[in-house]
């Protein structure tokens, strides 16, 4: 738990300082409010903002509640994933992707941003690692490799599709780029473990956000691009969560068939 709520922090601090060109390490943390730094005991997660009482103590403003929020929702995400893939060589992997696609999600709720500080770094990243790691953990690395850029530009390409056909349809920007660019990052890495899962990953994505961002959207009379990343990353975390449930599914079926 401790470890979550440490990279819980950390991903408050990209929250923070990505969408602002801001280096990441360096000045260090600082409130909000007055710019005053932050000492030891103000930096440790979820129990520094309770001791204090949810307020600064140099200025006494408010911190906002997003912080402590953030670093639980990572708990819970790593949480899910240590569930799903226990004590193995994937387990960091997915974990440092669920606690990037947190930070993307929240600055593009905010700011309706994907920042290309965090997507290009991501898709290098991995466009390099799945050769890599398929190597050294599957037992068939060429499949591994395949699927997941399959899944991944694919993914990508599709979404670029239905970009274009809602722009046009609506005259008026849709959706943006980032999310081609987050799609290729979970094609690839939902696709490592299966390509048919995009297709999951997609089908949640796009029930969640059709149906609760469009909602959202008639209720608010937003003119603004939909927010779609949040959903996309939400799909891909629950296709890969249920993966192997979905896979067995997959296998009774074409069995009985």
């Amino acid at each position: 738990m401790v470890p979550a709520l440490v990279v819980g922090s950390f991903v408050n601090t990209l929250i923070v300082r990505v969408p602002t060109d801001d280096k990441i390490f360096r000045p260090g943390p600082r409130c909000q409010t007055c710019n005053a730094p932050l000492g030891a005991r103000d930096l440790v997660p979820l129990l520094s903002w309770v001791a204090s009482r949810g307020r600064c103590r140099h200025c006494d403003e408010s911190v906002p509640v997003g912080y402590p929020l953030v670093e639980l929702a990572n708990v819970v995400l790593w949480g899910l994933a240590a569930a799903r893939f226990g004590a193995s060589w994937e387990l960091p992997i997915y974990l440092v992707l669920f606690s990037l696609l947190l930070a993307l999600s929240v600055i593009e709720l905010e700011l309706y941003l994907l920042p290309n500080r965090l997507t290009y770094p991501a898709i290098v990243g991995s466009v390099v690692l799945v050769p890599v790691l398929s190597l050294l953990l599957r037992e068939h690395p060429a499949n591994a490799i395949t699927s997941a850029y399959v899944g991944g530009f694919g993914y990508a390409i599709f979404l670029l599709v239905l970009v274009t056909l809602f722009e046009l349809i609506l005259r008026k920007e849709a959706m943006g780029m980032g999310d081609v660019k987050l799609a290729v990052v979970l094609g690839m890495w939902v696709g490592w473990i299966h390509i048919l899962l995009v297709v999951y990953a997609l089908l949640f994505a796009c029930v969640l956000g059709v149906v609760v961002g469009g909602v959202v959207l008639v209720v608010r009379r937003e003119s603004r691009a939909f927010p779609f990343g949040p959903w996309l990353a939400i799909g891909a975390i629950a296709a890969i969560l249920y993966s192997d449930q979905i896979l067995d599914s997959l296998n009774r079926a074409s069995t009985a068939w």
